[in-house]
């Protein structure tokens, strides 16, 4: 492995924030690469680079392009030609070797003529390097094995993070290898080793996680379907509007009469808790009241006006069937249900002593949006409570696969679950709430959620739309990188954001045990048993 000050050439052209450079050394000429991906060459793709500007400074490049000069001279056969290679790189910040700090961003140019070496990995073990009070190393360096790579902990699950990529290259692994780190690797300033009790919760909807920590020093509880408890009373009237699709000309006031009426007769220690078995009975008690006859005097006699009935009835009729399909449906109804003396889901996840909470998430679509309305409200509820009793405990969310309910395409559809995952992202982090959004198609996320994350580890993706989102996150100095994008490796992902010292491409540190996300082996399930 060539370590720093080999000298390449020298700079033949600058415009803007790109130079060109004549390789000028015979040896780095016969070992130039023209493919990215082998890091044992000084000058091949992604590779950094620097010159010195006139006040002593270096300024650092990255290798964009490599091409021949010879292919723009015409060809003459009495003319030798010679091997003449020219590199293109883009400036990317500057090195103060007295400081021994790297700053991104360029307020000063080398000249014409200046030379350019490779750097050394100690300049760019700097230029990846992060000043926080701790650190998570959380892979190699995707141009030197060597170099370690470290994220700022505090951030990368302090703030939201979006992890994304093509399914099968590497996001489950990547989840499991961040979170294992936090026991594992953690460090601080000196390099000593951090102990630490995590909280996560995990939304699995492919059961994958499960075997990932398995064994392993977290203690692990896995949620069931059928144990989730997220009962509907803590709604407040405007959430069971929405919650019940409830129109505010008429259904509102209805409802929310009904739901006071309830409450003042179920009232238990001013909790306010009612069955929602209940709340079609007393609406429908309601609109039997309503349409009895008033005699000559305006007062109400025990007779109905059927016609009167029918109206009410009929203006009422989509609230009530909303109302009718959630009870007849033994998969939500025992998930909203009220429960006597017994604690919530989220209730039994922030005062337990497990780290890591893994829910059953395979839910439809319908289903699914009704668990992570109600789910995000609770969590939303503990945090504010939480907040005021000066008690502040971070809680990390990983939401898998995401795009299945927080999409911008099928916002109608998810319109409950993406309500409350929306306004987590927005107001969390001051209440010690963060997310981590993981997903395969990121261009489909909501926007105001994905604006929400600091920080982003990415995969291979080959979709255009998904391309160009990855663009438009990517400083304007890195954007190179997105030509990566499409060909990186397995568990090789571009890391860039607040939470990282530099944008870079970066091996991610093996998870052990894996996720249980392998490819299928379809040939081998077909062989023939004899």
């Amino acid at each position: 492995m060539f370590d720093g000050d080999v000298r390449i050439g020298k700079i033949i052209k600058i415009e803007g924030l790109t130079i060109h450079i004549e390789v000028t050394d015979e040896n780095v000429a016969n070992k130039l690469v023209l493919k990215y991906g082998i890091n044992d060459y000084v000058a091949s793709i992604n590779k950094m680079i620097y010159s010195i500007l006139p006040n002593g400074k270096r300024i650092i490049g990255r290798i964009s392009k490599v091409f021949d000069k010879n292919t723009f001279i015409p060809d003459d056969i009495f003319v030798k030609s010679h091997d003449s290679f020219v590199i293109e790189a883009t400036l990317v910040g500057v090195y103060d070797d007295f400081l021994m700090r790297f700053d991104s961003g360029i307020n000063s140019f080398p000249i014409i003529g200046s030379e350019v070496f490779s750097i050394s990995q100690e300049i760019h073990q700097s230029i990846v390097s992060i000043n926080a009070t701790y650190k998570l190393p959380i892979g190699t360096s995707y141009d030197d094995n060597q170099l370690e790579i470290s994220a700022n902990p505090d951030i990368l699950f302090g703030k939201h993070m979006g992890i994304f990529g093509n399914t099968g290259t590497g996001k489950s692994s990547t989840v499991a290898s961040l979170i294992q780190g936090l026991k594992r690797r953690l460090q601080d300033k000196s390099g000593n080793p951090v102990n630490i009790n995590p909280k996560i919760i995990i939304f699995d909807s492919n059961d994958e996680y499960e075997q990932a920590f398995k064994g392993t020093e977290f203690s692990v509880r896995k949620i069931k379907k059928e144990e989730l408890y997220l009962p509907h009373y803590h709604l407040s009237f405007t959430e069971y509007f929405q919650f019940l699709g409830a129109s505010l000309g008429v259904q509102a006031p209805i409802l929310k009469n009904c739901i006071k009426s309830l409450r003042e007769k179920t009232d238990i220690e001013n909790k306010e808790i009612f069955q929602f078995s209940d709340l079609q009975e007393e609406i429908n008690r309601w609109l039997w009241n309503n349409a009895r006859k008033k005699d000559k005097d305006g007062n109400i006699t025990k007779e109905f006006d059927n016609f009167k009935a029918s109206q009410w009835f009929n203006w009422c009729s989509t609230m009530t069937n909303r109302i009718q399909t959630i009870t007849d449906d033994p998969r939500i109804y025992h998930i909203i249900e009220s429960r006597d003396t017994e604690k919530n889901t989220i209730e039994e996840i922030v005062n337990s002593d497990n780290e890591i909470y893994i829910i059953e998430a395979d839910f439809e679509k319908d289903e699914l949006d009704i668990v992570m309305f109600l789910f995000s409200k609770l969590v939303y509820e503990w945090a504010i409570k939480n907040r005021k009793t000066s008690n502040i405990d971070s809680l990390v969310i990983l939401f898998e696969e995401a795009h299945r309910y927080i999409n911008e395409l099928e916002q109608e559809e998810f319109k409950l679950g993406t309500y409350y995952i929306e306004r987590l992202a927005r107001e969390g982090r001051k209440f010690g709430i963060s997310l981590i959004v993981s997903s395969q198609r990121p261009s489909e996320l909501t926007k105001s959620i994905v604006s929400q994350c600091n920080s982003f580890i990415v995969h291979r993706i080959t979709n255009k739309l998904d391309l160009e989102f990855i663009n438009r996150n990517l400083s304007s100095n890195n954007q190179d990188l997105v030509k990566f994008v499409p060909g990186l490796e397995k568990q090789y992902a571009i890391v860039f954001g607040e939470a990282f010292g530099y944008t870079d491409i970066v091996k991610i540190a093996d998870a052990a045990p894996v996720p249980n996300s392998e490819d299928p082996e379809v040939i081998g399930s077909w062989i023939l048993k004899e």
